[in-house]
């Protein structure tokens, strides 16, 4: 949606809101509103675009506080926005925060991973770890849960038998004679 569309709706709303709370309803107001952060920075957005009628963060504030009353977002929240807002952000979506990336096993490590184990079966998890720069839970969880492999005497072998080891035993275990 362009965002004309929203302050259109917004400017709507917020008079319709002025309108009641200056009527009796003002309790079932606040039980019908939309308390959400976004929600409310986008009624902060349209306050502070309305610019003429609000002057100051405090004036913001104090409308706010009376259309949402506790969950209004703290006096610091939208003291922070309003300096935002200054030098220029208009988007009122959270900013991409730095850190760990969440997805990390994505078919390029997947196939590192499998490629390790088939070069070196007693390679450890914490080996491969370090030779991929990946975490040891991810090296874990890909091992484990995508391929399903485990260890036995310190080799990487698969939990389940393919069908053609599955076969393979049957013709042996058909073909031997076991005495019991």
């Amino acid at each position: 949606m362009p965002w004309w569309y929203f302050q259109l709706h917004l400017r709507s709303w917020w008079l319709r809101i002025n309108i009641l709370i200056s009527g009796e309803l003002f309790p079932a107001v606040r039980c019908m509103m939309d308390s959400s952060k976004s929600s409310q920075r986008a009624v902060f957005q349209f306050l502070r675009a309305e610019g003429e009628f609000v002057k100051h963060a405090s004036q913001i504030y104090r409308r706010m506080k009376e259309v949402y009353g506790e969950q209004c977002l703290a006096r610091c929240s939208i003291f922070r926005w309003c300096q935002r807002y200054e030098t220029g952000r208009v988007n009122i979506k959270d900013l991409p925060r730095p850190g760990h990336a969440r997805v990390v096993t994505n078919s390029d490590t997947i196939s590192a991973v499998v490629e390790l184990i088939r070069q070196n079966h007693r390679i450890t998890t914490r080996e491969i770890a370090v030779e991929l720069s990946i975490s040891k839970g991810t090296v874990h969880h890909i091992i484990h849960k995508n391929f399903g492999y485990g260890k036995v005497c310190a080799q990487w072998v698969l939990k389940h038998l393919s069908e053609n080891q599955k076969t393979a035993r049957m013709g042996v275990c058909l073909t031997q004679q076991f005495l019991h």
